[in-house]
């Protein structure tokens, strides 16, 4: 059984006249005559009854025409929807996230993306480093964003964009940011740095930034993540160079200052292993490129 013949004999059906079919199908009237003759051969029935005025159908035919739909409307919807996965305009999506990229910077990229593809299924996933790049390297997420990625062969690590940096102090009055100010204005503070652990990390970045402009950073504490750190500031246990990411959220206690060189910032990252060819996956790097 072969779908030519079913959407022949379902066009011969509606029409009610093997001609009108064949002419509506942008066939001859032989080839459409032949297929439904082989196609109640194949069935064993007769599924039309041929008249001076065209056809109509048997009991079988009126049995098997509701059948004979379903399976094109199913063939038809299941090309579809081979295409538009081939297409990247379908499918699952998982997405490993490290740190504050999950506040601001990685929404907003999947907001612009749910727009160009609202049937994709996206799903996320609270990664370490470690085991962001195990799971890349298995399958497990198609991407993975954080900021600082040791080098790993069999894994592409592409910068999205650079998220500028504020200054988090202890404030009671903490509300909307102060004007931007030079980060050499925090020389003689102490410093809490985040992550304590999962080195290359940002806190690596900050001590750099600090040494670059001569200061040497008194680092009073070695927080365990963003939330530990702005909590020890907000008690005052020092000063805290953050993404704008975490300055866009309230946290009680604590006054964000943007910083007031415009070149420094963060980098947003993303990783996807080399061998990855899903089409949902580039269809999503295209999208967050542009």
């Amino acid at each position: 059984m072969e779908f030519r013949q079913l959407r022949y004999f379902v066009a011969a059906a509606e029409y009610g006249n093997i001609g009108t079919a064949a002419q509506r199908l942008n066939v001859s009237q032989p080839p459409v005559s032949r297929q439904i003759q082989a196609l109640e051969d194949e069935l064993g029935v007769q599924l039309l009854v041929r008249t001076t005025k065209g056809v109509s159908l048997t009991a079988a035919g009126r049995s098997f025409l509701d059948d004979a739909r379903v399976i094109l409307t199913r063939s038809r919807d299941s090309r579809d929807r081979c295409r538009a996965a081939g297409r990247g305009d379908v499918g699952r999506l998982a997405i490993g996230y490290l740190g504050s990229v999950i506040y601001q910077v990685l929404p907003a990229l999947l907001r612009d993306f749910r727009r160009e593809v609202p049937e994709a299924d996206i799903s996320l996933a609270q990664l370490s480093k470690h085991d962001m790049v195990q799971a890349l390297r298995d399958g497990v997420i198609h991407v993975g964003f954080g900021r600082y990625f040791p080098g790993e062969p069999d894994i592409i690590f592409e910068k999205i964009q650079d998220e500028p940096l504020y200054v988090a102090t202890a404030d009671e009055r903490a509300g909307a940011p102060d004007r931007p100010v030079a980060l050499a204005s925090y020389k003689d503070r102490p410093f809490v740095l985040f992550p304590k652990g999962d080195r290359p990390s940002f806190a690596d970045e900050i001590i750099a930034l600090l040494k670059a402009r001569g200061i040497q950073p008194r680092i009073e504490h070695f927080a365990e993540d963003a939330t530990a750190a702005l909590a020890l500031t907000a008690m005052g246990a020092g000063v805290c160079v953050v993404p704008a990411s975490l300055a866009a959220i309230h946290w009680p206690g604590v006054r964000f200052t943007p910083l007031l060189d415009d070149a420094v910032g963060s980098p947003i990252v993303c990783a996807y292993a080399q061998h990855c060819d899903e089409p949902i996956l580039h269809r999503f790097l295209g999208a967050i490129r542009r």
